[in-house]
């Protein structure tokens, strides 16, 4: 019997099949034939465990999202995170001016935040009626005193100003590593022979009072605009006493820009123009591209 056994066990290591199939193969086969109740209970236990896993984290994620205070707007490079990833603006107290049988409206909002920008809708009200309502953006870091102006008001009492709705982004680090570098040499305005002259001295019109102002805009940027806007600030000493604007279009890199601007109202005191440009320069859209700029 046992010599039965050795021969039959050297028949089969010497068996060779013609298809390729090894013993060592079959006996695999085999082994899975045997245990196919057991790996099928493995196999679904498995996959249970599996998708429990998933089924609790995704769970989690809407758990701590609807906790969690809205950021409105959510594009590929925007914010889906807790409430204190931003800091929230807070606007300033109005300021109204009297310009001619008009007035401006300015407040100033703060962007506490160095790594995000918004664009926010927002309104003038004179108690719960709406007197003016627009869109607008901040840059990261940035200070910003919106103006509105002639609004035509027949007193000034109940004005208030409220941010209707505000979309955040987050600044792009792949395309934008370095912030204040990429805003200086975007925004690289300067200003020169700065002249105001107020009613009493424009000399514009004996019936009609008329501010004027005269100043060159340079762009030192090798960036050309379709539009930059120009938020032009008066004081008397630090104190805001009036606002105006200029709308500059096709700014091209390099150009020098004289510009004379008059409008009504009597400005008196004015001991300081600042002139502050308006564009956002994260957008592909304000620039001009090569073929523009001819």
């Amino acid at each position: 019997m046992a010599n039965d056994k050795y021969n039959k066990d050297e028949d089969l290591r010497d068996f060779k099949d013609l298809s390729g199939v090894s013993v060592r193969q079959m006996n695999i086969g085999l082994w899975i034939a045997e245990n196919r109740p057991f790996l099928t209970r493995a196999l679904t236990v498995f996959l249970i465990v599996i998708s429990a896993f998933f089924f609790i984290y995704s769970t989690y994620g809407y758990i701590i999202y609807f906790m969690s205070d809205p950021i409105d707007n959510l594009p590929d490079n925007q914010v889906m995170s807790p409430r204190d990833v931003v800091k929230p603006m807070q606007p300033s107290v109005l300021e109204i001016f009297k310009a001619g049988n008009h007035y401006d409206l300015v407040v100033t909002l703060v962007n506490e935040n160095d790594n995000f920008w918004a664009e926010f809708d927002y309104c003038f009200y004179q108690g719960e009626k709406k007197i003016d309502c627009q869109r607008d953006f901040i840059l990261p870091s940035e200070n910003y005193r919106l103006t509105t102006l002639g609004v035509d008001l027949e007193n000034t009492a109940d004005i208030n100003f409220k941010i209707e709705d505000i979309f955040w982004s987050r600044i792009n680090r792949r395309q934008i590593a370095d912030w204040p570098t990429y805003y200086q040499e975007r925004i690289n305005f300067e200003f020169s022979n700065i002249s105001f002259f107020n009613a009493l001295k424009s000399g514009l019109s004996e019936n009609l009072k008329l501010n004027r102002l005269e100043f060159d805009i340079i762009n030192n940027s090798p960036y050309s605009y379709y539009q930059v806007d120009f938020d032009i600030l008066f004081y008397a000493d630090q104190r805001l006493i009036g606002a105006q604007k200029y709308f500059g279009e096709n700014i091209k890199a390099g150009e020098k820009r004289p510009v004379t601007l008059s409008w009504p109202s009597d400005l008196s005191d004015v001991s300081q123009v600042k002139i502050v440009p308006r564009v956002n320069i994260i957008l592909d859209s304000v620039y001009l591209k090569f073929q523009d700029t001819f």
